[in-house]
């Protein structure tokens, strides 16, 4: 009897142990097939560039059309307004330069158990300034893992050469960017290379270098320099905040948490998202 009750016993706690080892699998299972809960995003951004060029204030409202636990189909709606410069707006100018807005439809899709992702987008841009009306679409590939990222974006002007009164001509415009760790907590290294260039001005090739500083986990700073042959050298100070902040535990999917920010975000300007014309300089900042 002691025998068997030895066995009996032995067979019980070797059957809790498989199921004590085998929880923390099942949980992460059941999270890695649960539909991401990621809701409305939004983020505000200011654009504080050299005083010859113009202030901007961004603002955009991100809203999940459709989520799986892997993919997150969404829209992102942008809209910005830029004020006069403060070194040579012509006397009696507005305070208000340019107005403008940009739409991307796209999905991003969680990869490697959650610590990737890579996402495509679509969409429309428009720009008012000075009573001229610019047009243009644009598209962006991304490419992001927990510390670096890969990101692709482009435009291609709506507005025929030589049909705004004003003169100015809308650039075409093809970014590469690379997002890489610096090794101070926070901080990360942004060079960009960038191709714009019309029919009239013909093509430019240009360079940035931006330093990222995340603090708050949702607020950041920016410092960009950059240089083409269209404009010379300029650059800019970008502050932002995207909100809410989520917890990783409150989104149920599995997606590392350094991730959920840039998942759950808007798409990046990096250059192309606010139509640039041949007399501005570079749309610096993210």
């Amino acid at each position: 009897m002691n025998q068997t009750g030895r066995l009996i016993g032995g067979k019980a706690a070797l059957s809790l142990g498989v199921l004590i080892l085998a929880a923390p699998a099942q949980s992460h299972e059941r999270a890695a097939k649960e539909p991401l809960k990621l809701g409305t995003y939004q983020m505000i951004k200011l654009v504080i560039p050299q005083p010859y060029s113009s202030n901007r204030l961004e603002y955009d409202y991100i809203v999940p059309l459709a989520q799986t636990a892997r993919d997150r189909y969404f829209f992102d709606a942008k809209i910005f307004a830029s004020e006069q410069p403060l070194i040579g707006a012509s006397a009696g100018s507005d305070f208000f330069q340019a107005f403008g807005q940009s739409a991307r439809l796209g999905v991003r899709t969680l990869f490697e158990q959650g610590n990737a992702f890579r996402g495509a987008s679509v969409g429309y841009d428009s720009l008012w300034q000075q009573g001229e009306y610019y047009q243009q679409i644009g598209a962006a590939f991304e490419y992001t893992k927990r510390d670096y990222q890969l990101v692709l974006t482009m435009g291609l002007p709506m507005t025929p050469p030589g049909a705004t009164a004003s003169g100015d001509t809308p650039l075409a415009s093809v970014n590469l960017q690379v997002s890489l760790p610096t090794g101070y907590p926070g901080l990360a290294v942004q060079p960009r290379v960038y191709v714009v260039g019309s029919n009239s001005t013909g093509s430019a090739v240009g360079g940035q270098l931006q330093f990222t500083y995340s603090f708050a986990r949702s607020w950041s700073a920016t410092l960009a320099s950059n240089y083409d042959e269209l404009t010379g050298v300029s650059g800019s100070l970008t502050f932002q905040v995207l909100f809410p902040q989520r917890q990783a535990e409150s989104i149920g999917a599995a997606i590392h948490p350094s991730l959920i920010n840039s998942f759950a975000g808007a798409v990046g300007n990096n250059g192309s998202r606010v139509i640039r014309l041949d007399n501005a300089p570079a749309s610096s900042g993210n």
